[in-house]
């Protein structure tokens, strides 16, 4: 199973809205097949149509005396979805079933008055499920890092599947990583290409596998084919041999006089007729022959070059998974040092004392600038004046 969380601030609620509802085309995700969006779905118990609207009125609905900061986290979104292998074992119907029960689980977890949606694709590659909510604490706070903590996502991730196999569903967990293990998260732009590519080749080398099959079996076919051409020539052979003979037999005619000449004229067209039945059979076995012979190195031909175009094809998939394998290390690095310096700068910042360090800090950069600024526009008149005075 598949499970993903995201933040998202307020700026991007419109963006999120128009993408699960698909209010206009997106250029930038080509797996979505807009023929068939009617086919999507919202499981929210009561649908809404203004993702922002809603989510303000629930934060006014909290009466918080603090304002909410511009940078808060104002909904967060739930990713539910499994391999295409599982969903292809489910009627429609038993899809719909499977995503209502992941509504209702989720929307126990985070509170109805919270839900904003549970929008199910159906025009993707896979079925999945966006579930939206704004992120209320069960004691009235917009904040989200409480709500999703490490232990919380963990057992979020264990008890779903636990649920939905109580409820007749064969799935899964998906993978857990080992504590030190390096990260393996793509951004979703990056992965999404990755997998097509590799998909591609995959489906080519399967295309390339099912053409040698029907190969080796048009061979395993003329090779019966060539078995049984064998028995007719032995036997044509057999019948030339024949004739061959009857005609050494008899390669003289009798000498023809008044009272002969009818027989000698009849053997004489025997003859005849043997030697051009002989010959033709001779001549159709061995074009026969050469044309299934060259059928067959035609095949063999054929099979050879598919065969070729599968190693390479092969070698190229392997030589993408190790480019794929690089590119997540790189990405991992980058994380791994994007997250240091942001726990050096937040440990620093929040460490006692420092926080009023840092803002007179800030305070004097910006009356210095200030200084520096009025000390530049005080030397530009004196700096003209001096100028005319050099011009007289």
């Amino acid at each position: 199973m598949v499970l993903h969380m995201d933040k998202f601030k307020k700026e991007a609620i419109r963006g999120i809205q128009s993408h699960n509802r698909r209010e206009r085309e997106s250029h930038s995700n080509p797996d979505i097949d807009y023929g068939k969006s009617q086919g999507n779905y919202d499981l929210c118990e009561n649908p809404v149509q203004n993702y922002a609207q809603a989510i303000q009125n629930r934060i006014d609905d909290l009466l918080m005396v603090k304002t909410v900061r511009k940078d808060a986290v104002y909904m967060c979104g739930l990713v539910v979805s499994s391999d295409k292998a599982f969903f292809d074992k489910l009627t429609p119907e038993e899809t719909r079933k499977f995503f209502e029960e992941v509504r209702i689980f989720l929307t126990d977890f985070v509170g109805r008055e919270n839900v904003i949606s549970a929008m199910v694709h159906m025009d993707e590659k896979t079925p999945h499920m966006h579930f939206l909510h704004v992120p209320v604490t069960k004691d009235g706070r917009l904040c989200a890092k409480d709500i999703y903590t490490k232990t919380a996502l963990k057992k979020l991730q264990d008890d779903l599947p636990k649920f939905l196999q109580e409820r007749g569903f064969e799935i899964e967990r998906g993978v857990e990583q080992k504590q030190g293990s390096a990260k393996k998260h793509l951004d979703t732009r990056e992965f999404k290409q990755q997998q097509e590519m590799l998909a591609k080749m995959i489906n080519q080398i399967e295309v390339l596998h099912r053409s040698l099959s029907e190969l080796e079996q048009k061979l395993a076919g003329k090779r019966s084919e060539e078995t049984e051409l064998d028995e007719q020539l032995q036997k044509q052979k057999i019948q030339i041999q024949q004739a061959e003979e009857k005609l050494a037999a008899k390669s003289t005619l009798r000498e023809v006089n008044l009272f002969n000449y009818k027989e000698v004229v009849k053997e004489a067209r025997e003859l005849i007729e043997t030697f051009q039945i002989a010959l033709a059979d001779k001549e159709a076995a061995n074009e026969e022959r050469d044309r299934r012979i060259q059928q067959v190195n035609t095949l063999l031909h054929w099979r050879d070059e598919a065969e070729m175009r599968a190693i390479k094809i092969a070698k190229q998939l392997e030589a993408e998974k190790a480019k794929t394998a690089e590119l997540v290390k790189k990405l991992n690095r980058a994380n791994e040092s994007a997250e240091n310096e942001i726990k050096i700068l937040k440990g620093f910042i929040t460490l006692k004392g420092h926080v009023e360090q840092y803002n007179e800090f800030l305070q004097e950069l910006a009356k210095n600038s200030l200084g520096r600024e009025k000390q530049v526009q005080a030397e530009v008149p004196a700096q003209k004046t001096r100028q005319r005075t050099r011009m007289r």
